[in-house]
């Protein structure tokens, strides 16, 4: 089999790698603001790697339509017969980024992957991943179907009790319409900072989510009750997408926000939270969920969907 280059291209970071036969090599990162466009990262990506690529499949974090994208967070426009033009390469292909993942999740390390709950796994389901990053993605795979992209994190927000209620109006306020990314993506723990600053009375200084994670481990109560809110908000919205996506196979969290604020998130009420549902409990609880440690769970899933592709050509 021959190279097939392969990508991770997000809203903040590009990560680049040679895949062979379901496996990758070396990672060449780069960040996705030193470059004007796409070429020039991929341009950069093969002189770093070396190899004789003759295709590439890219994940991106946006919606693929009729082989183009436009990164939902960053500048990059992407046309994938236009960019194999440009690189000489027989194919491009683009897919959604958390589709990659989704290809990843049969084949992670299980010393890769955190337990939150145990569940009982159904045999063939459906598996759903969530995966609070610069934007909100979320991907299923069906086993021997593959991957389903979806961009559920643009979906309105659902606020679950009276914080949240308050928390929505004011954005309101402020944006009009509120998608879920909005409060649980890359800012989403800043606004929600914000928020409860605005609606508690008081005067907080203006910090992104390593500032607020900071604040939160160091005993900051308005820190903490953001860190408190994402979690609580990020349960109700993935029980939201196992019931969607009937993911009995289990529901897996990923994404740099996730493994970030991991240690500071309250499980049960993180748990309870997705299971609270009057009629849905039982089938929510035999859920298994887990969060992903792995490094680069696109990359895997990338390097398994150009082996397959491999396959079928051979």
């Amino acid at each position: 089999m021959q190279d097939v280059l392969i990508a991770d291209l997000g809203g903040t970071r590009a990560r680049f790698a040679l895949a062979r036969e379901g496996q990758f090599g070396q990672v060449a990162a780069q960040r996705v603001a030193d470059h004007a466009d796409p070429a020039s990262a991929l341009r950069a990506a093969l002189a770093s790697l070396g190899g004789s690529p003759r295709e590439a499949i890219l994940a991106v974090a946006a919606p693929v339509m009729a082989g183009r994208a436009s990164l939902t967070n960053a500048s990059w426009v992407l046309d994938a017969e236009g960019l194999a033009g440009q690189l000489g390469l027989a194919r491009v292909r683009l897919v959604n980024d958390l589709e990659a993942t989704a290809w990843s999740l049969p084949a992670l390390p299980a010393d890769e992957v955190e337990i939150w709950a145990e569940g009982e796994p159904l045999e063939g389901a459906p598996m759903a991943v969530v995966a609070p990053g610069t934007g909100l993605g979320v991907a299923g795979f069906l086993p021997g179907r593959g991957a389903l992209a979806t961009e559920a994190g643009h979906a309105s927000f659902a606020p679950r009790d009276a914080t949240e209620e308050a928390l929505l109006t004011w954005m309101r306020e402020r944006q009009g319409a509120v998608s879920t990314e909005d409060l649980l993506g890359g800012i989403g723990l800043a606004t929600l900072h914000a928020g409860l600053a605005r609606l508690r009375g008081v005067t907080a200084p203006v910090l992104d989510g390593a500032g607020i994670d900071a604040a939160a481990l160091a005993g900051d109560p308005l820190a903490r009750e953001a860190v408190s809110v994402f979690w609580h908000a990020l349960g109700g919205f993935c029980g939201d997408v196992a019931l969607t996506l009937g993911a009995r196979g289990g529901v897996f969290l990923a994404g740099g926000v996730a493994q970030s604020f991991a240690e500071m998130a309250p499980r049960e009420a993180f748990l309870e939270r997705f299971r609270d549902r009057s009629r849905m409990r039982d089938y929510l609880t035999r859920i298994p969920v887990r969060l992903i440690r792995y490094a680069q769970p696109a990359l895997l899933g990338l390097a398994r969907l150009a082996a397959q592709g491999q396959e079928r050509a051979g």
